[in-house]
């Protein structure tokens, strides 16, 4: 009997404790769609304008990173003479159009959405995300290990199926997680931390910067930050690069080390002993009255 009791208490505690890394492996899955979403909707929003423009003031101001095209302008027409040089002999006013001159430098979508992650890396925030294809304008871009692999098993189930879903390989997650969306998305654990990916579908918009490199616009061909060797041959309605998201994964271990205080622990102890004891006694009890 005892050992039966056992047993069964033994059962209970392996499945809630199963159960538990389950719920939670499962709640992380779902803190990945919803970084990968925060990162598509920051490329929507820029996509109602086509890209937005970052505003420096002076001719010495510093470059607000990475930008496609740059436009200078002068604010009054006096200014727009200091600096073409028709009036240098006013040093003191030239030198003042300097500092007023104004430069906007555009930055497309996909820019923006890169430095918001940049932004989240330096912060030190515990979810990141990257956007990466399988070739890639800019070589900081290129896709890792995991990368590389959520990308082949995209473009195959996509290939395959026009759409079905993409499920981990058996050796990718130990426990089971919420079902996928069709198609869109891939994920496994290792090292302590969820990887998931979202496909990017190329829409009519890309194909101005991606479509071939003779098509391709000059500043791309011509500026070196964009010399990666790929990212062109994009095809509308095509799945051509991912949304990448890494954050640690919680267990019932780390879970209840982090959130039950030492005082609960000795309660729990106490109460397990006298379970036990109560076991014990009631089992005794049996037998003598058997014998």
């Amino acid at each position: 009997m005892g050992a039966l009791v056992a047993l069964l208490v033994g059962a209970l505690g392996t499945a809630a404790w199963l159960t538990g890394d389950a719920l939670l492996l499962s709640r992380s899955v779902n803190e990945g769609r919803i970084v990968a979403d925060m990162a598509e909707t920051v490329g929507r929003w820029a996509s109602q304008y086509g890209g937005v423009h970052a505003r420096t003031q002076g001719a010495s101001a510093g470059l607000p990173g990475s930008f496609l095209t740059r436009s200078v302008y002068a604010g009054t027409d006096e200014d727009a003479g200091f600096l073409q040089g028709s009036r240098s002999e006013r040093r003191h006013d030239e030198r003042g159009a300097m500092e007023r001159v104004e430069a906007y430098h555009w930055k497309n979508p996909a820019l923006i959405q890169r430095e918001v992650a940049d932004t989240l890396l330096a912060s030190g925030s515990r979810a990141q995300y990257r956007l990466t294809a399988r070739t890639v304008l800019n070589r900081n871009n290129a896709p890792n290990a995991f990368e590389i692999e959520a990308l082949d098993a995209l473009q195959s189930a996509f290939q395959r199926t026009g759409g079905a879903s993409v499920q981990p390989t058996p050796s990718a997650a130990a426990l089971p997680l919420a079902q996928p969306k069709a198609g869109q998305e891939y994920w496994k654990v290792e090292g302590g931390h969820l990887l998931y990916a979202r496909a990017v579908v190329a829409q009519s918009s890309c194909l101005r910067c991606h479509d071939t490199p003779e098509k391709a616009p000059e500043f791309l061909r011509v500026n070196q930050q964009f010399n990666g060797g790929g990212g062109f041959g994009y095809k509308a309605g095509q799945p051509v690069g991912l949304i990448s998201v890494k954050l640690p994964v919680a267990t019932s271990a780390n879970l209840l080390r982090d959130s039950v205080p030492v005082a609960a622990w000795g309660a729990l102890a106490v109460a397990l002993v006298a379970g036990l004891g109560v076991i014990y006694l009631g089992v005794g009890g049996r037998s003598r009255a058997q014998g």
